[in-house]
């Protein structure tokens, strides 16, 4: 089991700088990973607040840093949800 999340956690799209906004100031992590080990907010509650499949993650606002990895992730999601509201339109 700890191999599988090992594993998990070693994809490159939670290795990806991120950047959170707490209530008074905004700080840049390496990667999700990072993020995670200080602030203890799960990695994939990261990821899922980035992407904008939730709002925020226990009251943090994340987003990716700009750059080829924002675009790539965020229009996966929005490409996602778009197919998932056609086919429930049907």
């Amino acid at each position: 089991m700890a191999n599988a999340v090992q594993l998990k956690k070693s994809k490159k799209r939670y290795n990806v700088p991120v950047i959170a906004h707490f209530a008074d100031r905004s700080v840049r992590f390496n990667s999700i990973i990072e993020a995670e080990r200080y602030t203890g907010i799960s990695y994939t509650l990261i990821f899922e607040a980035c992407i904008g499949k939730i709002h925020k993650a226990r009251n943090v606002y994340w987003e990716f840093e700009r750059g080829t990895l924002f675009i790539k992730y965020k229009a996966h999601y929005i490409r996602a949800a778009l197919k998932i509201q056609e086919e429930g339109l049907h």
